[in-house]
């Protein structure tokens, strides 16, 4: 994943997470076709995010295999996971 877009990405969500919480995954996935995003709750992401906005960490997750799992290597990265803290 290109640096480009993970500072779009970032700016996207710091830009609407507020006003429309979990509504922003539509607006990622309208944006940024082929590249998936999930929200899941803070509590449930033991690794520290790559980057920090707010309430929000920004992990990097791998979509090669059935399930998703976290990475730390953008180059490797087909999705963005959001770690929200309520």
């Amino acid at each position: 994943m290109e640096e480009n877009v993970v500072n779009e990405v970032a700016e996207l969500v710091g830009l609407n997470w507020e006003g429309l919480g979990r509504g922003t995954l539509r607006l990622l996935r309208e944006r940024f076709p082929g590249i998936v995003f999930l929200a899941v709750a803070a509590s449930d992401v033991t690794e520290e995010p790559f980057r920090q906005s707010g309430r929000i960490g920004f992990h990097f997750i791998n979509t090669t295999d059935h399930c998703v799992s976290l990475v730390n290597d953008r180059r490797a990265a087909g999705g963005i996971l959001l770690a929200v803290r309520e």
